[in-house]
């Protein structure tokens, strides 16, 4: 089983504008609100490529029940903590002249400690029936920094193989207990390495480190400039697919569920890369947040082109 944590669940409400126009006046061409949080959007990939994944994290109770009918639609497994407050709502403004999304995201409500120890005892329990743990996204108020780090210990002395998809404070602690596989996009990998490009490092030398320091995977997303996977023998480069972006949410956590699908399935690096692209562009093409189906991923395999650098 493909275990997901999603801490900070969200509703996304997408603004298409014919073009976003800063400190001025701009007419909404559509809209359009999507309930998502990273770990929901790595399951229900999953979960239409008839994986069998299970959702875990904090649901809110003044709109919770939106999250739960979400999950029923995509018949998608689920057992979270019910907290009091709210889910929060980001804003996507969609620039379609140029495909560029800009994000303006809320924090999400405050946890008390008493729910963080609540659920590290429901991980702990959970992880004697999973394979992969993937924990992604941010982390609400009141949960503290290194909740990915003792959760990755914990999944390592159980033998269970951890995807962390994760920004700031939060990855660069969890890369301390050596995950399986870590996804960052090129924003997040400079902000976690900075002193070794300050150094003089390039990416690519930075990538071998992280993997030689025990870390088996290292998946860089890199938008129009495609992906690059490290493993201890290769690195592998993907070129961007040839489609016409309608929708960049969720692409990154198709990624992780197209990866973690390939680890089930026990596919080389090379497919896992290939899997990862097939899986993110079957979301880019669709509207808001919506995500990849079984016949996008099909569809899309044969079009990755993957070259390997020395």
């Amino acid at each position: 089983m493909i275990l997901t944590l999603t801490l900070n669940p969200c509703i996304d409400k997408t603004i298409y504008l014919d073009q976003l126009e800063v400190g001025s006046y701009n007419r909404v061409k559509s809209t359009r609100e999507d309930l998502a949080g990273k770990g929901l959007n790595v399951s229900i990939v999953l979960n239409n490529l008839n994986e069998d994944t299970l959702c875990k994290g904090f649901n809110f109770k003044s709109n919770g029940h939106l999250l739960d009918k979400l999950l029923n639609i995509h018949h998608v497994k689920y057992d979270f903590l019910s907290l009091e407050g709210a889910i929060r709502t980001n804003i996507k403004l969609f620039d379609q002249s140029c495909q560029v999304m800009t994000e303006v995201n809320e924090a999400g409500p405050f946890v008390p400690m008493s729910a963080v120890e609540q659920l590290l005892k429901d991980m702990e329990n959970a992880l004697e029936h999973t394979d992969i743990l993937v924990m992604s996204g941010s982390i609400p108020p009141g949960v503290p920094t290194d909740i990915y780090q003792r959760l990755i210990r914990m999944a390592n002395e159980k033998q269970v193989k951890t995807v962390l998809d994760a920004a700031g404070e939060p990855l660069f602690l969890g890369l301390l207990e050596k995950p399986y596989l870590i996804k960052p996009n090129t924003l997040e990998f400079n902000q976690a390495f900075r002193k070794e490009i300050e150094c003089g490092m390039d990416t690519l030398e930075i990538a071998r480190q992280v993997v030689d320091s025990g870390i088996p995977y290292l998946c860089l997303s890199m938008g129009e400039e495609g992906a690059m996977l490290i493993d201890k023998e290769h690195v592998y480069r993907a070129r961007p697919l040839p489609l016409e972006p309608k929708g960049l949410t969720g692409a990154g956590d198709s990624m992780v569920a197209g990866m973690c699908y390939a680890i089930q399935k026990h596919f080389d690096s090379a497919d896992m890369l290939r899997y990862a692209m097939a899986s993110a562009g079957g979301s880019i093409r669709q509207e808001g947040t919506l995500l990849s189906r079984q016949e996008d991923i099909d569809e899309l395999l044969p079009l990755v082109e993957i070259e390997t650098l020395s």
